[in-house]
C-alpha cells in the first residue's frame, strides 16, 4: 500500500487519506446497542440504540451539526496548524522568553505602603514575599491593628504584582504575535 503513494506527499494529504479510509471502513463504526449506559442515561438514548456511532464523531452520514465529520476535520485542521513549523518556531521562542521573563519577575520588586507608611511590604512580581515592615506607631495600635494592615497590605502587594505579571506577559505574547489564552 504505502509503496503505491506518491513520494511528494505531504502531511495534510496524509490527514485526509487516512480520514476517507476510516470513513469508509465498517471495523471504525460502533454498534450502540452494544454500549452500557449509565442508570437513567438509557430512557434519553432509547431511540439511539438502533442506530451505529463512529468512532470519530460521525454519525452515518448526517450533515454536520448534526454529528457529522465537521467536528472531526476542524479538530485536524486545528492540530495541523498547531505544528505547523513557523508556529513551533514561535513556541520554542515563547518558552525561551517566558523562561527569561520568570528570571527577570523573579528579580523584580514590588513595594506596598499603607496607612502613610505604617506598614511596608516588599513581594517579587512572582509574589514571593521578601520583607515586612512594621512602624512603631503601628505596633502602639495593638496587635489586630497591625495584624489587619499586614492582611491588607499583603492582598495589596499580591494584587500589584500579579496585575504586572499579566502586563508584562501580555507584551510578551503582542510580541511575538501569539493570541494569548483565555483568563481564568
Amino acid at each position: 500500500f504505502f509503496s503505491s503513494l506518491p513520494h511528494t506527499m505531504t502531511p495534510r494529504d496524509l490527514v485526509v487519506l487516512l480520514a476517507s479510509f476510516c470513513l469508509s471502513c465498517d471495523a471504525f463504526r460502533l454498534p450502540a446497542a452494544g454500549l452500557r449506559l449509565p442508570a437513567g442515561a438509557a430512557a434519553s438514548s432509547a431511540s439511539s440504540s438502533s442506530c451505529c456511532r463512529m468512532m470519530f464523531g460521525g454519525a452515518g452520514g448526517k450533515p454536520d451539526g448534526e454529528g457529522g465529520m465537521g467536528g472531526f476535520m476542524e479538530q485536524m485542521k486545528a492540530a495541523k496548524d498547531m505544528f505547523n513549523p513557523e508556529n513551533m518556531k514561535k513556541y520554542a521562542a515563547l518558552g525561551q522568553k517566558i523562561q527569561a521573563l520568570q528570571e527577570e519577575l523573579g528579580q523584580t520588586e514590588v513595594e506596598v505602603a499603607t496607612n502613610e507608611g505604617a506598614i511596608l511590604v516588599k513581594i517579587t512580581a512572582m509574589q514571593v514575599p521578601l520583607d515586612v515592615k512594621v512602624s512603631d506607631e503601628m505596633v502602639a495600635k495593638g496587635a489586630e491593628a497591625v495584624s489587619a494592615e499586614v492582611a491588607a497590605a499583603m492582598k495589596q502587594a499580591h494584587a500589584k504584582s500579579g496585575a504586572y505579571m499579566q502586563q508584562r506577559m501580555a507584551e510578551l505574547y503582542k510580541e511575538l504575535g501569539i493570541a494569548e489564552p483565555p483568563k481564568q
